[in-house]
């Protein structure tokens, strides 16, 4: 049998916060990088990845990302 105390209570109003938290920041982040047009250029990552630099997305492997702009 479980018994509530103060600490568990403490504990799991902490978690439930963390957890609000968490999901606000990730789905703020998922719409900005959804609606972004990624047309403010990118950096280059050292795994030679492209990273928007507008919304910080990984839009892939650099030299892919530069042929489909380079074509465009």
């Amino acid at each position: 049998m479980f018994i509530w105390t103060i600490s568990d209570a403490v504990t799991a109003v902490i978690f439930a916060v963390f957890l609000i938290v968490a999901l606000y920041v990730g789905i703020a982040t998922w719409i900005r990088q959804t609606r972004c047009k990624h047309s403010g250029g990118v950096n280059e990552t050292q795994a030679c990845d492209a990273i928007c630099r507008e919304c910080g997305k990984n839009l892939g492997f650099i030299g892919t990302w530069r042929e489909k702009h380079r074509s465009a």
